[in-house]
């Protein structure tokens, strides 16, 4: 298992990992031991992909993930709205980061931009439909999308590994996988053990944060039955901090690295 955090790309934007300078956290990120980051993009349109791979390069760091929540928490675009035309803008803005992905070898993930809805049933039928079509997106480009389930809080569509699964057996993509967020199954998971062991076969990325959203080791989570869980089903890809900047961001990047480090021995 390879290593990653998420690292904003645009320097005013705060993300649960690292904010402000891109040169200088990819620096940070490779100096600690990182093996990669997840980008963190605001506007995928306005931002220099070549700028970001040459650093990325420069510093020996693999972009396993772009997260794409901004779509939702700042423009308010959503892939469940039952406004058709906010649904089109958002699988518009998931088939601009795709673009990006297919440059950097990175998976889209699909978390925040699901949604919030007040009727459940046409929520998820949009949702799905929605989904459909960025899998078409994605098979054209070969470029993966990633479902993630949110807790009840974020989202009141797909909250559980389990329903994640039905839903992407439902779109039928080779293209479209599932992650998992170790804080958001705190809340959700009867098991986090289990849930993970079921998602065996779809799962292809997870973050790691403990209970209170810090460093892993800061809260009460069972890692070590974690960790178990994916050494089990023999999970290989990478593990990614998306953690509270406590006491700052890089003190809270080495504490995670350095908690993975004792985990992965």
């Amino acid at each position: 298992m390879q290593t990653a955090i998420v690292v904003a790309v645009e320097p005013d934007v705060k993300p649960l990992g690292l904010g402000g300078n891109l040169r200088s956290n990819l620096k940070e990120v490779s100096r600690l031991g990182y093996n990669g980051i997840e980008l963190f993009v605001r506007d995928p349109e306005r931002i220099d992909v070549e700028e970001i791979r040459k650093l990325a390069e420069k510093f020996n760091l693999s972009i396993p993930a772009i997260g794409t929540g901004l779509t939702y928490t700042i423009y308010g675009l959503s892939l469940s709205s039952s406004r058709e035309s906010i649904r089109k803008k958002a699988i518009k803005r998931i088939r601009n980061y795709l673009k990006i992905g297919r440059k950097l070898y990175s998976r889209v993930i699909i978390g925040s931009i699901k949604g919030k809805v007040d009727d459940f049933q046409s929520g998820i039928r949009n949702l799905r439909g929605s989904l459909v079509r960025c899998a078409g997106f994605a098979e054209e480009m070969e470029t993966p999308i990633l479902i993630e389930p949110l807790n009840r809080y974020e989202s009141n569509l797909i909250n559980t590994l389990d329903e994640a699964t039905r839903l992407r057996e439902e779109v039928d993509s080779s293209m479209v996988g599932l992650m998992a967020d170790t804080f958001h199954m705190n809340i959700e998971e009867r098991s986090i053990y289990n849930s993970l062991i079921k998602a065996k076969g779809y799962l292809e990325h997870i973050h790691f944060a403990d209970s209170n959203r810090q460093a892993p080791g800061q809260g009460h989570l069972d890692f070590n039955k974690i960790m178990h869980a994916l050494k089990e089903i023999d999970y290989k890809r990478f593990i990614t901090a998306e953690i509270l900047s406590l006491p700052n961001q890089y003190e809270a990047a080495r504490l995670t690295i350095e908690f993975l480090r004792i985990m992965r021995n």
